[in-house]
């Protein structure tokens, strides 16, 4: 394995030299590859609807083509999956990556081979940069958590499933030989069977890296050995897996090869636990070199939970900015989240966020970014991607030679995520108009708040009437989320995994939602420009709250006074 990495980091030097060069001429670099982009998909419908043949420059794209959402892209992609296999790209279209929309239909996100090459290129130089300044990164085995990469096919057959699983199933095959944990596992539907396997398996390997793009996983997964340490000991000690879980058959044998008695390291771990009762990585895994997660917008928040499980000389770099749409930057260091836009990868626009609603903002390229600002970013890929709104925010931390250095801030318009659910404000107001005749409750005014702290959303609510029972008001809640399971793809995995606790329903002293928008009009709003904002990341006045709600089995939440 030692000769191999070696040998592997040899040839990604050689490419990381010749990356490197072109961050000193980034709008050079754009200008071609936007280029190439439109040159080979000329012939395609969507190349045809909107004259990729008289597009010869970067001011001819913004002519022909407008800034728009996915609604764009939807009927594309249905005539993809009506056998127009050419309707968006020139290059075959082998599956979609799967991510919620703005309201109950998931999008589903062209993948190319393009698509895989650049995944493919960014990780083998993500992990050559962090091996450059943490040489002892792979002296042990490398722990990730992925979803599956494929979950299902469309209408049409053609596979859709998880980002994180395609980029993980796109990554060298030495990186994805050192993996601790085998690929199977994630492919197991049930969440506390999952990571218990996961921590089960890992628990007895010498970890040299931890990775995995949501902190919140990573500090679930040391939660879980420590909540389940004596069952683990016990497996690991006896070389089974316990009978607790109903694992499909086909699980159990292919992991059959992987369990051996392992007495030593189970009595390790026994005397782990013998001062506190807990189970810490920080001490079954001395070794740990590096940990990779998102360290940007709401994720930054579960951070500081890391101080209680790992060493405070542990390091932790940003994975990088990506999405379901593309991976879009390169972090080269530990410190902060920012990473080096890639720009050889995709084609990139970007609107000030102070002017996303004008009616003919600002539109910058790479070269025009300002160091500190904030920008919405505008996205052409080699998947089939066409000045696509992304709706993200992002702000420029500097720069690495002439490329920005970018880090991912926050969801624009509308749309909040805590733990990369993307919740979009059409989707809560969908929900709640199912829960309100479901529970035969009538609300006045209500808006949902993501709590990042506690990882959940609050929900306030004014009522229309006479108070409801607790009952309803509990059945209110309790359809609110089955509703937003239902309408969001990624709210459900979320919930199904307790990344996201159960929501909160705080019911709202009478006049509430008006007293609001009287202190808006203090501070000099409009009452033309009024707008009722449903969904937030800021928290109601509690003194303003009436009394709480919570479903059963949900963490207990006190009254306020």
């Amino acid at each position: 394995m030692r000769l191999l990495v070696k040998a592997a980091m040899f040839v990604t030097r050689r490419q990381w030299t010749r990356w490197h060069k072109l961050t000193s001429k980034p709008q050079e670099t754009q200008d071609r590859l936007l280029l190439e982009i439109i040159e080979r998909n000329r012939s395609t419908r969507f190349g045809r609807d909107h004259r990729f043949k008289s597009i010869g420059s970067l001011s001819d794209y913004r002519k022909q083509v407008a800034i728009a959402d996915y609604e764009r892209l939807r009927p594309y992609v249905e005539l993809v999956n009506n056998a127009e296999l050419d309707a968006l790209t020139a290059e075959p279209i082998d599956m979609f990556a799967m991510t919620s929309g703005s309201t109950g239909d998931p999008k589903l996100i062209p993948v190319t081979a393009k698509t895989r090459e650049n995944h493919r290129q960014l990780t083998r130089l993500w992990y050559y940069r962090a091996f450059v300044d943490h040489p002892e990164l792979f002296n042990g085995k490398l722990l990730g958590i992925v979803s599956p990469e494929v979950e299902g096919e469309t209408a049409g057959g053609i596979p859709f499933g998880a980002a994180s699983g395609l980029i993980y199933r796109s990554s060298p095959r030495w990186i994805q030989n050192a993996y601790a944990v085998p690929y199977v596992i994630s492919e197991i539907k049930d969440f506390e069977a999952k990571y218990y396997l996961i921590m089960r398996l890992a628990l007895e390997q010498d970890i040299s890296f931890f990775g995995t793009p949501n902190p919140s996983t990573i500090l679930k997964l040391v939660q879980c050995a420590s909540q389940n340490k004596y069952d683990i000991i016990k497996d690991i000690h006896d070389g089974t897996i316990t009978s607790r879980f109903d694992l499909p058959a086909q699980v159990r044998a292919s992991l059959a090869p992987r369990l051996r008695k392992n007495v030593s390291r189970a009595r390790r771990l026994e005397s782990l636990i013998k001062h506190d009762g807990a189970l810490r990585p920080k001490e079954y895994w001395p070794r740990l070199q590096l940990i990779g997660c998102w360290k940007g917008g709401s994720a930054a928040v579960r951070l500081k939970e890391f101080a209680g499980w790992f060493s405070k000389t542990t390091p932790v770099r940003d994975l990088g900015y990506m999405a379901s749409e593309a991976q879009m930057t390169l972090p080269v260091f530990d410190s902060g989240c920012a990473g080096i836009l890639a720009i050889d990868k995709n084609f990139y626009e970007f609107i000030p966020e102070s002017e996303i609603n004008a009616p003919a903002p600002t539109i910058l390229t790479c070269s025009e970014l300002e160091e500190g600002n904030l920008y919405y970013i505008i996205l052409t890929t080699p998947g089939g991607l066409y000045r696509y709104d992304i709706n993200d925010v992002i702000r420029v931390a500097g720069f690495y030679n002439q490329t920005p250095l970018i880090e991912f801030v926050r969801k624009g318009r509308d749309v909040t995520s805590i733990t990369g659910e993307k919740l979009h404000v059409n989707q809560l107001i969908g929900a709640m108009a199912r829960a309100q005749r479901a529970a035969g409750v009538a609300l006045q005014h209500f808006c949902a708040c993501a709590d990042m702290e506690k990882s959940l959303y609050v929900l306030s609510v004014e009522l229309d009437g006479l108070m409801p029972s607790r009952q309803s008001l509990v059945q209110l809640l309790h359809e609110l989320d089955a509703a937003l399971r239902e309408l969001n793809v990624e709210y459900a995995q979320k919930r199904e995994s307790q990344r996201l606790g159960s929501p909160i329903l705080c019911v709202m002293r009478a006049g509430w939602f008006e007293r609001k928008a009287q202190i808006i009009l203090q501070r000099g709003g409009r009452d033309t420009q009024l707008k009722a904002q449903l969904l937030c990341t800021t928290p109601e006045d509690p003194n303003e709250i009436e009394f709480v709600v919570q479903s059963a089995g949900a963490a207990p939440v006190t009254d306020p006074d």
